[in-house]
């Protein structure tokens, strides 16, 4: 007796099928991934290759890039298609300082030049299906003999350091920097990339108080400095702070009702390196700034929106660190001329204290709330003056303050044992 296909045995047939079919498509397209990407990659191989020969076959004096130091008439950026793949070349040619006969002052060779030899570097960049790909070609040019070395300055000439470092003053490998120099005849306008320790270094810089440097890079916040004097036979070292980028998220709501509200602008600011930005009123709630600085900020708010910030949870200025995100709801009250914010905090960690009592007090007025799950709580129509403001919360000493001015927008902390 022969038994039957059944529906269970067809449908494992097609699986299995699908199985081989999707694998034999995986390989397929992996083996052309790997063709299209080893003949962009020849393709690049070739052209650092022609540039490295093309500098091989010039005198000394002349390698060196348009707006670089060294200056010459290599281009320092240059897109080539090629076998139908567009290409970026750059070249970076940069004086170097041998430390084999000493380094800066203590330089022993004949005439005492700390520019011993010229470094080339050819980076070649392709997009690719998995993203940007990179074949990079480093070597040396050195003068004739030695002795034949010639001071590369046509007048006075210094040395530029600029050293790129993070958040935390950690040195930052790898990143580019831009200098330039407008006020020199040629002018100077080129980019390279940091070294290991974070630094570049620009020896034989002609002497000019009008250098500008900066660092923007992909992905992190920039730094820039202008009017940076280079002075003959003395080093100039700069420090520019960068890191990744950071995001941070507010949300607008109603003090009385915890109700979301769009329509209110308010202003973000940062506390130390100038950031400012109206945002929000757009009718959405919720509103994100991107690209921020590692900072402190603070939201705050026009009178004239007829709203004022009751607090923020978290508290103001709310800390955001490099490469980080945050979230902060911030409560909006209907103006009034003065008011006061309290924030309750526990003296043993400075964490908030939600349910502690807050009672405001002086002749003809006499009020008690409870901090919210923020650890805060908003008194509105004050008028000015002087108050009593006692604050308790359970396992808790009790807090009084006798001589609390209020005026306009007031904020208080509160700390308990």
């Amino acid at each position: 007796m022969q038994r039957g296909i059944t529906l269970i045995d067809t449908v494992v047939g097609v699986a299995l099928m699908l199985v081989v079919f999707v694998g034999i498509s995986g390989v397929f397209r992996l083996s052309v991934d790997i063709v299209t990407n080893n003949k962009a990659r020849a393709g690049a191989i070739a052209l650092a290759d022609q540039r490295m020969e093309y500098i091989r076959s010039l005198a000394y004096t002349s390698v060196g890039t348009v707006g670089g130091v060294p200056a010459a008439t290599i281009p320092q950026s240059e897109t080539i298609v090629l076998n139908g793949v567009t290409y970026t070349r750059r070249t970076i040619i940069l004086f170097e300082d041998d430390p084999k006969d000493g380094l800066g002052s203590a330089d022993t060779s004949p005439n005492h030049l700390n520019t011993d030899y010229k470094a080339v570097k050819v980076d070649v960049a392709w997009t690719s299906r998995t993203g940007t790909r990179h074949v990079d070609l480093v070597g040396r040019v050195s003068p004739p003999t030695s002795a034949g070395e010639t001071n590369p300055c046509s007048s006075s000439c210094g040395t530029l350091v600029v050293n790129l470092v993070n958040s935390v003053s950690a040195p930052l490998a790898g990143l580019s920097v831009t200098i330039t120099n407008a006020a020199l005849s040629p002018t100077i306008n080129f980019s390279t990339f940091t070294n290991a320790s974070g630094t570049v270094t620009l020896l034989a810089a002609p002497a000019s108080a009008a250098y500008a440097v900066s660092a923007t890079n992909s992905g992190y916040t920039s730094d820039s400095a202008s009017s940076q004097s280079v002075t003959n036979n003395n080093t100039t070292s700069k420090t520019l702070q960068i890191d990744l980028t950071s995001s941070m998220t507010i949300i607008t709501d109603l003090y009385s009702s915890g109700a979301q509200i769009g329509t209110v602008p308010f202003t973000l600011s940062g506390s130390t390196y100038g950031y400012s930005a109206l945002l929000g009123g757009s009718g959405s709630a919720t509103t994100t700034a991107s690209n921020l600085k590692w900072d402190n900020y603070k939201v705050s708010v026009a009178s004239a929106t007829g709203y004022d910030v009751a607090y923020t949870c978290q508290p103001q200025p709310v800390s955001l660190s490099a490469n980080s995100s945050t979230t902060t709801v911030v409560y909006l009250a209907p103006h009034t001329t003065n008011s006061l914010s309290v924030k309750v905090t526990a003296s043993s960690n400075g964490s908030l204290i939600p349910g502690a009592s807050a009672h405001l007090f002086k002749t003809g007025y006499d009020a008690t709330q409870a901090t919210d799950s923020c650890g805060q709580t908003f008194f509105s129509g004050l008028t000015s003056g002087t108050y009593t403001l006692s604050v308790s919360a359970s396992g808790h000493t009790t807090s009084t303050n006798n001589n609390l001015s209020v005026a306009s927008s007031t904020q208080a902390q509160v700390t308990l044992n």
